[in-house]
């Protein structure tokens, strides 16, 4: 199955653009295409601490927060679209 990120702010220069389709296996989950995604250890220090995510982290399954659905182990379809970007806060 196909699905596509989108990368905001550092992510973007991290991940090497704005978007990416990324192939994963039928039942995949979030933390599958995360693991795929994050080939190096400067992506894996920056998605995650201790084999979690961190707490910074924002990741949205066609626009529901995955914190709200079952966290990484949210199962992905084919079709998905998953926004990545950092906790922003302003006032």
């Amino acid at each position: 199955m196909k699905v596509r990120v989108k990368f905001f702010a550092y992510f973007r220069e991290m991940f090497g653009g704005r978007e990416k389709e990324v192939n994963l296996a039928q039942g995949a989950t979030v933390l599958d295409l995360l693991n795929a995604l994050a080939d190096s250890a400067r992506e894996r220090d920056e998605l995650f601490e201790k084999e979690q995510l961190k707490p910074h982290l924002v990741l949205m399954k066609n626009e529901t927060n995955i914190r709200s659905l079952n966290g990484p182990g949210t199962a992905l379809e084919d079709g998905d679209i998953i926004a990545i970007f950092p906790l922003m806060g302003g006032g």
